[in-house]
């Protein structure tokens, strides 16, 4: 298979008709096979049936039923897992991303050296201002600083990937939207290319401004995982030896305090805190050496690397040289 489209489905029975119409304009052109995955996050409006019945007139659709509303990082992952396609390709299945723009990100995969990843940049997006745009405009500037990526428009589903992408991304919880920072954390090639946004014409928003929360705590585990997932005794034991140094510096200067000044151990409170800080310190330091340990742990039982390969060349045509 050389595409696979995968589509995240919440009640949006009045939009997958049309949806998969306009898919087949986009794709057939290009002259590929292909399939479409619907994965169904626990509709309740009829989107079911409408799926089912959608399933039996279109060869190229599949469709993956969860048993309850997981959210759509699952949904993806559901997707990717079920993928047969080289290229993959994420959209939302409220009409809003334009499956016209398809073929032109699938161009930028391919063309010269290529990428392995390329992004949709909603630029000019047509919803609510106060409830989706501010919000998401909000989110996308303070994930940019924290993780220091390129990319734009960190929450458009509308998304391209080499397969070899996809088999090693793993998403969880509210994850879908660092699906470009934790691609750039593998070493891939990443590219943004602008795409056309169109105004939600059926169904209901399914986001809302207390995401916004939640992109807050899961951006705390991507720079985490980003920068000292395998070394996370770097940052727990940084910042205990930050403490027992600053617990070292305030306990001689106490001192210098009792002899030059005459100020008492038990009227000086900057000993208490210098104490503190160094049981403090070496709590960070213990947490350090269990993370390691948790980290090993988790590689080494999985037979998991700590790296990533973008491919490898000459290993089917080896041979033996007699010696």
């Amino acid at each position: 298979m050389d595409i696979t489209v995968i589509l995240p489905v919440y009640n949006e029975r009045d939009n997958l008709r049309l949806l998969l119409t306009e898919i087949e304009q986009a794709l057939d052109p290009l002259r590929r096979t292909y399939e479409v995955i619907a994965v169904d996050d626990g509709s309740r409006d009829g989107t079911i049936q409408v799926l089912e019945a959608l399933a039996r007139e279109k060869s190229y659709l599949n469709v993956v039923f969860l048993r309850q509303n997981f959210g759509q990082a699952a949904a993806f992952d559901a997707g990717f897992r079920h993928a047969s396609g080289r290229i993959i390709v994420t959209m939302d299945s409220d009409l809003q991303n334009d499956p016209l723009d398809i073929p032109k990100m699938i161009g930028l995969l391919e063309e010269g050296a290529g990428c392995d990843f390329v992004s949709g940049w909603r630029k000019k997006r047509k919803d609510g201002i106060f409830l989706r745009s501010i919000p998401s405009r909000i989110a996308n500037t303070l994930i940019r600083t924290v993780t220091k990526t390129k990319v734009h428009d960190l929450g458009c589903s509308l998304k391209v990937y080499r397969r070899e992408i996809t088999d090693e991304l793993k998403l969880y919880g509210e994850m879908h939207r660092f699906i470009a920072v934790l691609v750039e954390s593998f070493g891939a090639r990443v590219s943004e290319i602008e795409v056309n946004h169109r105004p939600r014409h059926s169904g209901t928003s399914k986001y809302g401004i207390l995401r916004t929360f939640k992109v807050l705590l899961d951006l705390i585990t991507v720079w985490f995982m980003r920068g000292y997932h395998t070394k996370p005794i770097y940052l727990f034991g940084g910042a205990g030896f930050a403490m027992l140094a600053f617990s070292f510096l305030s306990s001689a200067y106490v001192l210098y305090e009792k002899l030059h000044n005459e100020v008492w151990v038990h009227k000086n409170p900057l000993f208490i805190i210098s104490m503190i800080f160094g049981l403090v310190g070496v709590q960070f330091i213990g947490m350090g050496i269990i993370a390691e340990l948790i980290i090993r742990t988790y590689y080494e039982s999985q037979y998991k690397s700590s790296y990533s390969i973008s491919r490898t060349l000459g290993f089917p045509t080896r041979k033996c040289v007699e010696l």
